[in-house]
């Protein structure tokens, strides 16, 4: 059976199993296809758009994110971008003085404002802040001197006397402009905000043609970005929460029946004329539509979307702020909306939840997630044989048993991981990458790829792969004669298992074939 054909019976073998192997060694539950999207030319330029929900219950949140921002640029630093000139160490193993790629940071707020009705004493205007960028300082501390922060090659647009260190000068300066403030529109747009801030004629010069994409949106409550103006009616009956939930999602359960919904999916009627909200799908194509394939992230801090339920008092429906319940901190709407873009991007997604009084670890898994796709090639997840077996280094450590006994891998099989590789240019086409002979897995100093040309391997890269992503220790490697054309990406497609690398789980399932 060809490696193709074996992935692509992977999700026929997570419902119903596979003749090929008997389940109870390995339970469709223990297989998935992980597909990645690795640049193979060293990537140097990003561009992050932060969208800050700046309604009036984002205080904490936005003290929260401007707290622990740093936590994600000491995540982009890198050793092959060189040192930074601070004198600390720049390594593989200590990149504390390593310099970060080349890259622009925009905030831009949720508010659009609520068109052509009068806002009152709401805090909403008729366009709000329009998607522009805001670069203004909030208290005595140092902005850009653009509507964005910009690092290019270790030099800054920022004037900071406090300190002469360019990545430090970056830190400081989007805690100075990431607190909003709090007297923003209720009626929260980060889906079209983000949409807007990436129009050159909004923006001109933040988004580069030949730069990576992340999106980041920071939000306690769902989207609520309107197609039909007549949302905004103060007149409706229901309140504002309510009626983006109602007119922008799908439940078991509609209408204003209390209690708990379940299956809640964005709304996307074929039927403009009925469309209340933008579809989600379309945000998914807007974003995947400004770069080419693997070349745009989307993130989002927000609410959890396990829980949803519509309360009912004297004032009407409402919908309950349940995400953060038993999560230890906040409140917050689920993002049922903002979750499925985020989904929609797969492996270049990530959500996390708002629900906790500290940012940093989803902010340095974001900032390690952009730093893998610019130039790492890591198989975050362990990887598998054709056959279902975990494919591994001889002798590397793979956890403990059940009963605390250490595991580790006894044959070794790395040219056995399941895995199909293409690459493509900047023109689209695409191209299948062999598979490396077998003696070229056994020595990773051999750079030559012989007679197979291009071809792929699998390789051992603890230091960089297990530490960044909690995944497994290994990463794919294509060989080639002389340097790829700028812009070529390998899309790789392995079979893999969700068990979390050194858990007894995984240190439990068979080895190789």
């Amino acid at each position: 059976m060809t490696h193709r054909r074996i992935l692509s019976l992977i999700i026929p073998l997570v419902l119903v199993g596979c003749v090929d192997r008997p389940l109870e060694k390995v339970p469709p539950s223990q297989v998935q296809e992980s597909s990645y999207y690795f640049p193979q030319t060293l990537e140097k330029d990003i561009d992050i758009l932060f969208v800050i929900d700046n309604s009036k219950s984002m205080d904490d949140e936005q003290t929260n994110l401007a707290q622990n921002f740093p936590r994600l640029i000491d995540a982009l630093r890198n050793p092959k971008l060189g040192p930074d000139g601070s004198g600390a160490p720049c390594s593989v193993g200590n990149t504390a003085g390593c310099r970060i790629p080349n890259v622009h940071i925009g905030v831009v707020s949720t508010d659009l404002g609520i068109g052509m009705f009068d806002g009152g004493t709401s805090g909403c205007s008729v366009d709000g802040d329009g998607g522009r960028l805001q670069s203004q300082p909030r208290g005595s501390c140092v902005g850009p001197s653009a509507p964005f922060i910009r690092y290019i090659d270790g030099v800054t647009n920022i004037d900071d006397p406090s300190t002469a260190n360019p990545v430090e000068q970056v830190k400081q300066a989007f805690s100075c402009i990431a607190q909003l403030g709090t007297n923003g529109c209720g009626y929260e747009h980060p889906l079209e905000a983000a949409r807007r801030a990436l129009n050159e004629k909004v923006n001109p010069g933040f988004l580069r043609k030949d730069a990576f994409l992340a999106v980041v949106i920071i939000t306690d409550e769902d989207d609520c970005s309107a197609k039909n103006p007549q949302l905004f009616d103060p007149n409706m009956a229901d309140g504002h929460g309510f009626r983006c939930f109602d007119r922008g999602l799908h439940c078991n359960i509609n209408g204003n029946t209390p209690g708990p919904r379940k299956d809640c999916r964005p709304i996307e009627d074929p039927d403009t004329s009925k469309q209340w909200l933008y579809p989600a799908t379309d945000y998914a194509a807007f974003f995947r539509g400004l770069k080419p394939a693997g070349r745009v992230i989307v993130s989002a801090i927000a609410g959890d979307t396990d829980s949803v339920v519509v309360g009912s008092d004297g004032s009407g429906p409402f919908l309950k702020w349940t995400s953060c319940e038993g999560k230890g901190h906040g409140l917050a709407a689920p993002a049922i909306r903002v979750k499925s873009v985020v989904d929609a991007f797969g492996a270049q997604g990530h959500f996390s939840t708002i629900c906790t009084d500290n940012f940093g670890p989803a902010l340095k898994q974001l900032g390690e997630r952009i730093i893998t796709s610019l130039g790492g090639q890591c198989v975050s997840a362990p990887p598998l044989t054709a056959m279902g077996g975990l494919v591994c280094q001889a002798g590397d450590a793979l956890g403990q048993d059940s009963a605390g006994a250490p595991v580790t891998c006894q044959g070794g099989c790395l040219d056995q991981a399941d895995c199909v590789v293409e690459q493509s240019g900047t023109d689209g086409a695409t191209q299948l990458v062999q598979r490396c002979e077998a003696s070229k897995f056994d020595n990773p100093s051999d750079t030559d790829c012989g007679t197979l040309c291009p071809c792929w391997r699998l390789v051992p890269r603890p230091s960089e792969c297990k530490a960044a992503q909690n995944g497994s220790p290994y990463g794919i490697q294509v060989l080639r004669k002389g340097e790829p054309a700028k812009g070529t990406v390998a899309l790789v497609r392995c079979a893999t298992t969700p068990l979390t690398w050194g858990s007894p789980e995984m240190a439990a399932m068979p080895q190789c074939n």
